[in-house]
């Protein structure tokens, strides 16, 4: 299906039209078609809107202006927020976002409240302003993934079976696809995340709030969560899926659903 465009972003619509909307925000080097195994599942409780994230899939490329500001993810953002203001113009849509997408989702919460019903945040991407010792390291291994990626898809899926043997099917021919679209000149300022400190956007969040984590090499580990529970906010609420690593749903998809399905049939009218 040719996704619709909505200024900058290329957006994938799946699901029933007539159905609550989940705007459903991918992870870095993702697509909006990476959400395949979610819409075999929800597809018929939930108009899905999947957009590409600026920077991603088929849509626009950054600007070397917007790479030059202060803040280039608030670009994202703001394509992000008029999406959502497109498909829930009268507000209460569900917003579901992975690892960068998580921080997307969180900032909407707090930004557009008027917006969102509830929130669901699979490990966002919550990182704390001092970089760690490796983020060059680990950008350029991540560049390296994406070309490895992009230079022979067919490798890097059977790669990713072998080291991710409970990820879904559906998922891996899109989520190699997508690391060909992503923009290099983006991928290498080594960004995922605003320049807000999360702790700040944890706080003022809300709108109910699904923080979904799992136990090992994951960002919300114990300290972080045991942060987050400190902060007192009641519209936080924490779930661990045993034996996740940070794609919490493809590692453990039966059990994450088990846990976010009816958290958000819940939260869908209410």
């Amino acid at each position: 299906m040719t996704p619709r465009r909505s200024g900058p972003l290329a957006v994938h619509e799946y699901g029933d039209r007539d159905r609550p909307v989940l705007l459903a925000l991918h992870g870095l080097t993702d697509s909006g078609p990476c959400w395949a195994d979610l819409v075999e599942r929800l597809g018929s409780s939930y108009r899905i809107v999947a957009p590409d994230a600026l920077g991603h899939g088929a849509s626009d490329r950054f600007t070397a202006e917007q790479l030059r500001s202060e803040d280039p993810v608030e670009h994202m953002y703001a394509a992000a927020l008029a999406v959502l203001r497109e498909a829930a113009p009268t507000g209460g849509a569900l917003v579901m976002g992975h690892s960068m997408g998580g921080g997307t989702a969180a900032a909407l919460a707090v930004r557009a409240p008027d917006l969102v019903r509830a929130v669901v945040l699979e490990d966002p991407a919550w990182l704390d302003e001092s970089p760690s010792d490796d983020a060059d390291g680990s950008t350029r291994q991540r560049v390296a993934d994406v070309d490895f990626a992009t230079a022979d898809p067919v490798a890097a899926i059977a790669q990713c079976r072998r080291e991710h043997p409970a990820w879904p099917d559906s998922e891996l021919v899109p989520w190699a696809a997508a690391k060909a679209d992503v923009d290099r000149a983006f991928l290498r300022t080594g960004k995922a995340s605003l320049d807000i400190p999360w702790r700040e956007t944890a706080a003022a969040i809300r709108r109910p709030t699904l923080l979904v984590t799992g136990d090992h090499e994951v960002i919300l580990h114990a300290g972080v969560r045991e942060e987050i529970t400190n902060l007192g906010n009641p519209a936080l609420e924490i779930s661990v899926v045993p034996g996740a690593a940070h794609c919490v749903r493809r590692d453990r998809g039966d059990a994450f659903h088990a846990m976010v399905d009816p958290w958000l049939a819940g939260h869908a009218d209410g």
